[in-house]
C-alpha cells in the first residue's frame, strides 16, 4: 500500500504548524512594539509633563527675579530723594512678617522682603583713572513669586550693595538731560583747572580769546593752585568737542589735557582733539590714558523739588534724623511782607527761637555778648538785578557766624554741643511750594557779615545752606579755618567784598535811585567795582539752558553784577574759587538769560577756580549733599 498520503498528511500538518508559529510570532511582535508605543507614549507624555513643568518653574523664576528688581527700584528710590533705605518692615505696605506683595504680576503673586544686615561703610571704585569715594549701603532680599493658576513657586535671594556718590567729589557737574546736560566751557583768559568734570550731555569747550585780540587756553591739570594732588577727568554721556554749541565756531588747540596723575608739572600733556565721540572713541580715550572719556553713561540726579517749601531740605533742617547733625530754618514769607521771619533749632527738640535770636539770648535769658545785631534781617529794595529784567530785589540777610555763635551758646545754655557731623540750614522768602517769584520785588537770600555789606569769611562747622530762592554770597566766604560747605538754591550769584560801597556819602546808595541797571560803563567802573573776593563752597544750582545762541556755560554759571577789574593791575579783579560747580536743574525763579540787550552790567573778573581737594575727605563732606546712586549685585542664591 502506498505510503504518499501519510507524507502528504505530514507536510500538511508541518505547514499548518508554521502558520501558528508564525502567528504566534507576529502576535509577540506586535504586543512588543505595542508595548514600545506605549512607553513612547509615556515617555512623551512625561517629556511633556517636564517641559510644562519647567516652563512652570522659568515663569515662577523670572516672576521672583521681577520681586528683586521691585525691591530694588523701592530701595533707590528712597536714595534719590536723599532718604537712605531701612528695612522693608518699616514701611506701611509690608505685612507682619516685614514682606511687602504685588498681588497679581502676570499671574503670579509675588512679595519680597529687604533687610539691611550691615552698617554703611565708605567704598572705593575707580572712576577714568581716578578713584573716588562712595557710601556703600548692603541689603538682603528675598523674593517669592507663586502661580494664581497653579501650585508651581520660586524663591530667590540676592545682596546688593548702593553706592551713594556724593558729587561734592566733582569740580563741575552737568546732570541734567537733553540741552539741559550739555556743559560749555568757554572763558576769554587763561584758565588752570582741576578736578573732575562731567556733563550727561555733550562737552563744548575752548578758549575763546583773552580780550585782546589772542587766544590763551585751559589747562586741566591733577594739582591745585598750593601744589596739593588732585585727581583730573574729563567725561561726557555725549561727545567732546572745542567749538561752540550753536555758532558752530571752533577753537582747537586751546584745551590741554594731562595725561598722568603723577607730578605737579603740567606734563605729559596732550591737546583735545577737535572732536571725540563714539566713532572714534576707543583711539582717542587711549591717546589720553583714560583721562578723558566719551559715550559714557548718564547719570540719574536729584530733582529740583527736594529744595521746595515743606520738602526734603526744609524736612531735614527741621529733623535731620539724628543727632549727630543739627538743623535750622529761617522762613520768611515772601509777598506776605517783612517782619514775618519765624526760626527754629532741631535740638534737643524742635523749637521756635525766632524772639531769640532778636534779642541774643538762649533759652535761660542769658545774652551772648559780641553778636553784631541784627543776626538775621530783611532788607527791602536791598539792590536791582540786572540780569533779572532791572527786578528791585527783596532780602533776608543772614549772617551765618553769628548765627553759629548764637547756637553753640545756646546749646551750651541747655549742657551740649554741636553734634559733630555739620549744621543743615533751610531758608526761603517763599511763602508755599510753588511760589514763581515771577512779579514785583525778587524775593532772594543774602549771605552777609556784620558790616552788613559783606559776607563772614569763617564758619564753625561743615554747613549745607539750601533755598528755593535765588542766593547772593556777597565778600569773603568760608575763606578762613575753612570747613566743608554746600551751596543750594534755585540761582547763585556772586558780589564783590567791595559791592555798592564805591558811592561816598551816599549811605552806600549808589546812583540812579538806588539802581545799578543802566548805568554808564564809567559810573559802573568807579561805583560798582568788583574788587577780589575768595568763596569756598561746593555750590548745587540751577542754570538757564533755552538759549539758542551762544554764551551760557560754566564760565558764567555764577553769576556777576559788577566790574571786576583791578586798576592798579590794569586786569580783571581776582575771583578766586575752590570746591564744586554742579548743575542737576533749571532755575525756576531767576530764570532770564545771562546777557539780555541794554540790561547787562557786568564784567567778567579773572578766574581763579579749581576743585578743593579737602573733598577728599569724606570727614570734610557736609550733611546732605546732593548725590548720584548705583547698584552692585553682591551675591545671588536660589532657594
Amino acid at each position: 500500500m502506498s505510503k504518499l498520503p501519510n507524507k502528504e498528511y505530514s507536510m500538511r500538518k508541518l505547514f499548518q504548524n508554521q502558520d501558528g508559529i508564525a502567528l504566534v510570532v507576529y502576535i509577540f511582535v506586535m504586543m512588543a512594539m505595542a508595548a514600545m508605543a506605549m512607553a513612547a507614549l509615556q515617555m512623551t507624555s512625561l517629556d511633556l509633563q517636564t517641559s510644562d513643568s519647567h516652563q512652570k518653574g522659568k515663569k515662577a523664576f523670572y516672576s521672583a527675579e521681577v520681586g528683586l528688581d521691585l525691591a530694588v527700584a523701592s530701595i533707590v528710590k528712597e536714595f534719590e530723594n536723599l532718604i537712605p533705605y531701612t528695612q522693608s518692615e518699616d514701611y506701611p505696605s509690608a505685612d507682619a512678617n516685614g514682606f511687602i506683595t504685588v498681588a497679581n504680576y502676570r499671574d503670579h503673586s509675588i512679595r519680597y522682603k529687604v533687610t539691611n544686615p550691615l552698617e554703611k561703610f565708605l567704598y572705593q571704585s575707580s572712576v577714568g583713572n581716578s578713584f573716588i569715594y562712595h557710601y556703600a549701603h548692603t541689603y538682603d532680599i528675598e523674593a517669592t513669586a507663586k502661580s494664581l493658576k497653579d501650585t508651581s513657586k520660586e524663591t530667590i535671594k540676592e545682596r546688593i550693595r548702593i553706592l551713594e556718590t556724593p558729587l561734592v567729589q566733582y569740580f563741575v557737574f552737568f546732570g541734567q538731560t537733553g540741552g539741559g546736560a550739555d556743559l560749555e566751557l568757554f572763558p576769554g583768559p587763561l584758565m588752570n583747572m582741576w578736578g573732575r568734570i562731567h556733563s550727561n550731555g555733550n562737552i563744548y569747550i575752548g578758549s575763546s580769546g583773552d580780550g585782546r585780540g589772542g587766544f590763551s587756553t585751559i589747562n586741566l591739570r591733577n594739582y591745585d593752585d598750593q601744589g596739593n594732588q588732585s585727581p583730573h577727568l574729563m567725561s561726557a554721556s555725549g561727545k567732546i568737542t572745542t567749538r561752540f554749541k550753536h555758532s558752530g565756531r571752533t577753537f582747537d588747540n586751546t584745551v590741554f589735557i594731562k595725561t598722568s596723575n603723577m607730578g605737579t608739572d603740567f606734563s605729559p600733556v596732550q591737546v583735545l582733539s577737535p572732536v571725540m565721540d563714539k566713532a572714534n572713541e576707543i583711539e582717542e580715550e587711549t591717546k589720553f590714558n583714560g583721562y578723558v572719556l566719551v559715550n559714557e553713561p548718564q547719570f540719574v540726579t536729584p530733582s529740583r523739588d527736594l529744595i521746595k517749601r515743606g520738602a526734603f531740605y526744609e524736612k531735614r533742617a527741621m529733623n535731620p534724623g539724628k543727632n549727630t547733625i543739627d538743623g535750622i530754618t529761617i522762613i520768611g514769607t515772601g509777598g506776605l511782607g517783612p517782619g514775618k521771619i519765624k526760626i527754629t533749632v532741631s535740638r534737643p527738640t524742635l523749637t521756635d527761637v525766632t524772639n531769640l535770636i532778636k534779642t541774643r539770648r538762649t533759652a535761660s535769658g542769658k545774652f551772648v555778648s559780641g553778636l553784631p545785631s541784627p543776626i538775621i534781617r530783611e532788607t527791602k529794595n536791598a539792590f536791582s538785578d540786572c540780569r533779572e529784567q532791572r527786578r528791585q530785589v527783596d532780602t533776608t540777610d543772614i549772617d551765618i557766624n553769628a548765627l553759629q555763635r548764637w547756637y553753640v551758646a545756646y546749646l551750651s545754655d541747655l549742657g551740649l554741643n554741636l553734634g559733630g557731623d555739620g549744621i543743615m540750614i533751610y531758608t526761603s522768602r517763599s511763602p508755599h511750594a510753588n511760589f514763581s517769584n515771577q512779579s514785583g520785588n525778587l524775593q532772594s537770600i543774602r549771605l552777609v557779615g556784620n558790616d552788613r555789606y559783606r559776607s563772614v569769611p569763617q564758619l564753625l562747622d561743615e554747613t549745607t545752606l539750601a533755598t528755593d530762592n535765588p542766593l547772593y554770597v556777597q565778600g569773603d566766604f568760608n575763606s578762613v579755618s575753612t570747613k566743608g560747605v554746600a551751596l543750594i538754591s534755585d540761582a547763585y550769584n556772586i558780589l564783590s567784598n567791595d559791592f555798592i560801597n564805591h558811592y561816598p556819602g551816599l549811605n552806600q546808595i549808589p546812583p540812579n535811585g538806588g539802581k545799578l541797571c543802566g548805568i554808564s560803563q564809567a559810573q559802573l567802573f568807579y561805583f560798582f567795582r568788583g574788587t577780589e573776593t575768595t568763596v569756598n563752597a561746593s555750590v548745587f544750582t540751577g542754570n538757564v539752558h533755552q538759549r539758542t545762541t551762544d554764551g551760557d556755560g560754566v564760565h558764567v554759571y555764577p553769576r556777576f553784577h559788577e566790574y571786576w577789574w583791578d586798576p592798579s593791575l590794569r586786569r580783571p579783579s581776582n575771583l578766586n574759587i575752590l570746591g564744586s560747580f554742579v548743575n542737576l536743574w533749571t532755575s525756576v525763579q531767576a530764570k532770564s538769560e545771562w546777557r539780555r540787550a541794554g540790561s547787562d552790567s557786568y564784567s567778567a573778573p579773572t578766574r581763579n577756580w579749581g576743585w578743593d581737594v579737602r573733598f577728599q575727605d569724606p570727614d570734610f563732606w557736609p550733611p546732605f549733599i546732593p548725590s548720584v546712586f548705583s547698584v552692585e549685585r553682591v551675591g545671588f542664591l536660589e532657594k
